[in-house]
């Protein structure tokens, strides 16, 4: 695979999954201007722990599925997702049913007031996202973006359709937002569903292929544990210290923050296959790679930081794309994007420990940015409030990539262009503190 298929790819890959979470951005104002920052504050708490437990219930497994499917042969991938995709159906299958059976307990404590029936809601979601996460998996492992994109399509389509309907005209609130995802993820499992069955086989099942492919997928867990806890648990402590309103405000910040994130999924979504085929035999389209890579990211940094505060403000017919409840949240927006520059970072530096087959260091690395963010929660929150959050998760998404640098220095060493780096950073933080500075000239 050449540079310019990994940009092609990054490409399509990266406009499919920022269509599949446009929607989020094109449903902030329908839920800031209709709903109140209580709701709003309920629905973060329920889609929080929906990303917590879908990377659980993947357990490792989905990057081992990964990693093994992309090289192997026809017969062979049939055995490695046969394995891997009715260990997902059962484990997925038992849990949504404990949730369930346990509603009246737990709604209160995950999602701030008591909705035993949402909770059942959110279990059977729960369960369709699980499986259908790994159907377009196997559509990157394949590099099939054109079914990627589709789907992504149809994603959007239907979430938007579906709370315009329930959200704006049938006036159902928390219950309107959750039934149109429940229905999306039923929709999604079931036409992609056939794709997955015509290449899963029950005589392929294998005790000894699974266990290996546990083996290898294993301290992934641990590191999606941890990576949720660093990108999710901020709710959380706002909702302790200070109540779900302002959850509701910091999390409408965070998702203007998150456009960033959306570009470095899209370009990992791509590069994870890339470099699994040109293994280790090679390193310097890595240099190569962290260079480009690093100036796009400070680019549309910088862009997003500029225009953040228009945006959110920006008025068609009666409405502002934020309702006025929720502006204070732009103050998040350069932290929370920053954030994400360095998780590209952390990204970008992982084939010395996937090709190395240490990844054990990624459950490391990322345990040391969540004991980093808790303790800075505990710490900033309750002084700073919401920009406590977000300068917490900015310093840990920087502490993880900044020990997978010297990490790489001993395992997998590359030359990277130091000196391009610099003035990529120095530069775009110029930039900022300078537009910084005068803004505040004219308030």
């Amino acid at each position: 695979m050449s540079l310019r298929t990994l940009g092609r790819q990054t490409f399509i890959y990266g406009f499919g999954h920022i269509v599949a979470r446009l929607v989020t951005f094109l449903l902030l104002p329908i839920y800031t201007n209709i709903l109140s920052g209580t709701e709003f504050g309920i629905i973060s708490l329920i889609y929080t722990f929906l990303g917590f437990m879908t990377v659980i219930l993947h357990y490792g497994l989905d990057a081992s599925l990964l990693k093994h499917y992309v090289p192997a042969d026809c017969q062979e991938r049939t055995s490695i997702l046969s394995n891997a995709y009715l260990s997902f159906i059962l484990t997925s299958f038992l849990f949504s049913v404990c949730l369930i059976l346990l509603r009246h307990q737990v709604s209160s404590f995950l999602f701030g007031a008591s909705a035993p029936q949402i909770t059942c809601f959110v279990a059977v979601i729960l369960f369709f996202d699980v499986l259908w996460y790994i159907h377009l998996l196997i559509l990157r492992a394949e590099e099939r973006p054109i079914q990627f994109v589709t789907i992504s399509l149809l994603n959007v389509c239907l979430m938007l359709g579906l709370n315009i309907y329930f959200v704006v005209y049938q006036h159902e609130g928390v219950m309107g937002v959750v039934k149109s995802n429940l229905i999306t993820s039923c929709v999604l499992f079931l036409a992609t569903f056939p794709m997955i069955f015509s290449r899963i086989s029950f005589k392929s099942l294998s005790r000894a292929k699974w266990k290996k492919m546990m083996q290898f997928g294993m301290p992934f867990l641990p590191a999606g544990i941890f990576s949720m806890i660093l990108e999710l648990s901020d709710r959380y402590f706002l909702k302790y210290f200070t109540d779900l309103e302002t959850v509701g405000i910091y999390n409408a910040g965070y998702k203007i923050g998150m456009f960033m994130l959306l570009l470095v999924m899209g370009f990992n979504m791509g590069w994870q296959p890339y470099f699994l085929k040109k293994g280790k035999g090679e390193t310097e389209y890595i240099i190569k790679i962290a260079t480009l890579f690093l100036f796009i990211m400070t680019f549309f940094w910088l862009l997003l930081v500029f225009w953040s505060k228009e945006l959110v403000q920006f008025k068609f017919g009666g409405y502002s794309f934020f309702g006025e409840e929720f502006w204070s949240a732009i103050q998040t927006v350069p932290f929370i994007a920053g954030a994400y520059v360095f998780h590209g970072l952390y990204l970008v530096q992982l084939p010395g420990l996937f090709l190395k087959e240490k990844t054990m260091y990624i459950a490391i690395i990322r345990g040391l940015g969540a004991t980093c963010n808790i303790i800075l929660n505990l710490i900033l929150i309750p002084v700073y409030g919401i920009m406590g959050a977000a300068i917490s998760t900015t310093i840990s998404f920087f502490l993880m990539a900044f020990i997978l640098f010297f990490i790489n220095k001993k395992i997998f060493p590359i030359s990277y262009e130091s000196k391009n780096i610099s003035l990529i950073f120095i530069s775009s933080l110029s930039i900022y503190l300078l537009f910084i500075n005068v803004d505040l000239l004219f308030i």
